[in-house]
């Protein structure tokens, strides 16, 4: 059996594109928030050790969590940007003496669908490079070429080859250590990095790309939530029977 893995979830955004009154990690998803969802997946699963969760440094909904006082879950101050609450993160473990050479997980507090199968399949999937759920593009896939002017429409440059294409998800995992290293070594030479694998990519890494979910979506556009409201009944329903 792996070793039980600590989690990461940065919730430290304010969601803007959502454009609610609240953080979108706090909306409701079939009577809980978000975040309260996506945290329950990684405290049912045998193989968690605990969860870290960065919270913005205002935040005045973490305390009405049904989380907030489980003694499984830390919390911190996240910063800025998701990078930055990640490396607090990673700061966070090391100060409770989580080994460095130790594998965690980071996953986006939007993304509350993750289910136990694809989490286990992350878990137990062992590569020196590090690894992420993802999946592979079921679209046709144009590259944008430069625009001449702010009034231009975007133009076509080419299309990809959608055989070589996949879409990231979460969670990622990569040693504790070295995922560190990684994003202060991004943060020093300027270079802004939308996930972990990214920053990884920048040391060299080439993480496995480990079969996903299309159940698993990013709660960002307030469409994304009515998706996933009909996703969530659409499982539990599943289960049911």
């Amino acid at each position: 059996m792996s070793q039980a893995m600590w989690v990461i979830i940065p919730a430290a955004g304010v969601g803007q594109r959502m454009l609610s009154d609240c953080p979108k990690q706090y909306l409701s998803l079939a009577g809980e928030t978000i975040l309260d969802r996506t945290i329950e997946v990684f405290l049912t699963h045998p193989c968690i050790a605990g969860v870290v969760v960065g919270l913005g440094a205002d935040d005045a909904y973490w305390s009405d969590s049904k989380w907030c006082d489980n003694p499984e879950i830390r919390t911190y101050v996240g910063g800025a940007e998701r990078c930055d609450t990640v490396q607090k993160g990673l700061q966070l473990l090391q100060k409770m003496s989580v080994e460095i050479d130790r594998q965690v997980l980071v996953h986006d507090a939007a993304r509350p669908l993750l289910s136990h199968t694809a989490l286990s399949r992350i878990i137990k999937h062992e590569s020196a490079q590090g690894a992420l759920l993802a999946m592979p593009s079921k679209d046709t896939v144009k590259q944008q070429g430069d625009v001449s002017s702010v009034e231009s429409s975007p133009k076509v440059k080419s299309t990809l080859d959608r055989r070589h294409i996949w879409l990231a998800q979460t969670p990622q995992k990569f040693p504790l250590g070295a995922l560190l290293d990684a994003l202060v070594q991004a943060d020093m030479d300027g270079k802004q990095v939308t996930d972990e694998c990214s920053a990884m990519e920048l040391q060299g890494w080439q993480p496995d790309l480990v079969m996903g979910e299309n159940s698993n979506i990013k709660v960002t556009l307030p469409e994304d939530l009515i998706i996933a409201e009909a996703l969530f009944s659409h499982l539990s329903n599943s289960k049911a029977h």
